[in-house]
């Protein structure tokens, strides 16, 4: 069952749709972002203090690709554990302003550093332009661990939705590349598979948020025509062989179009023996991670995640 505050959230929305709102799907690109900010920015709890947030750039392979570093609150060690984290927004919206308080949020309950990363977006940069940038900054932090106040096997990789997308492709890159993998992925919500309707994408992608109309939107900004919907990159969840990737934390949600492909990536991931832990929250939302003004089960899921990263690095 719908929990109350899901369904309140539903009922704001449909009341501003009601009242003129325009919906994202009906948008250019440029007029989504700025709406989805606005979004953002209503639906996030006021963002915890930190220790220290710094923001710069990395080398990217066409151009300089933003980074914003959070340091724990009350933490004072160096090197830090470290999480590269990949915003949502299905891959054509969302920056780092939008996940600012839950990045502030997993850095102070895990005391790990986090390193939000702004990869190019479509359909200014459509893929596989955001899975490059994604690999290009781990592998640049990773490289270059000790500038960054960490060290090379202490470095994971997580993010919600698109973002949970372009962390599992960066640890299956890494391991296909016969490079030094991402020691953790923390998936929240991730889209693993382009090439098939689950029965969550079939029932519920009208009236929860993310609609299939919305998804579709997304997918004809990001993926150009004629591309391979089996590419690994885009559909992980395809990939033969899952043995020896790094430990993870899955995340869904019930009433997220998602739901199944996240389940099917976790027990793909158990099945090939790699150690997972496995949550979904059943009465809410996908979203509802960062929407944690209105659905407190996002602080709930927010504090969890943070504490399983926390405790795989002994914090």
């Amino acid at each position: 069952m719908l929990d109350a505050e899901a369904a309140f959230v539903l009922d704001l929305m449909e009341k501003a749709v009601a009242a003129g709102r325009p919906q994202l799907h009906t948008l250019g690109a440029a007029e989504a972002r700025a709406l989805a900010d606005k979004m953002s920015a209503d639906g996030e709890a006021e963002p915890p203090e930190v220790a220290k947030v710094i923001d710069g750039v990395l080398p990217g392979p066409r151009g300089t690709i933003p980074f914003r570093r959070y340091w724990p609150a009350g933490v004072n060690e160096n090197p830090l554990p470290t999480l590269v984290y990949y915003h949502g927004g299905g891959f054509v919206i969302g920056n780092l302003e939008t996940h600012d308080s839950t990045c502030r949020r997993i850095a102070n309950k895990s005391r790990c550093q986090v390193i939000a990363i702004d990869y190019r977006m479509a359909p200014e940069h459509p893929f596989p332009a955001p899975v490059e940038d994604s690999l290009a900054a781990f592998q640049h932090i990773r490289d270059n661990a000790l500038v960054f106040d960490t060290l090379p096997d202490r470095i994971a990789v997580g993010g919600d939705s698109a973002g949970g997308n372009l962390s599992a492709v960066v640890c299956q890159q890494t391991k296909l590349a016969g490079e030094k993998m991402p020691a953790f992925q923390m998936l929240i919500y991730p889209a693993t598979d382009s090439t098939t309707v689950t029965e969550s994408r079939r029932t519920l992608g009208e009236g929860y948020f993310l609609t299939q109309a919305l998804m579709d939107w997304f997918w004809q900004h990001y993926v150009p025509a004629g591309t391979d919907l089996s590419d690994l990159r885009l559909s992980p969840l395809l990939a033969k062989d899952f043995a020896n990737l790094p430990p993870a934390y899955v995340l869904t949600a019930g009433y997220d179009p998602l739901k199944d492909e996240g389940h099917a990536y976790a027990e793909k991931l158990r099945q090939a023996g790699v150690k997972v832990t496995y949550a979904n929250f059943p009465g809410t939302l996908h979203g509802f991670f960062s929407m944690t003004r209105f659905l407190k089960q996002g602080l709930v899921a927010n504090d969890e995640a943070a504490g399983v990263l926390g405790a795989f690095f002994g914090r």
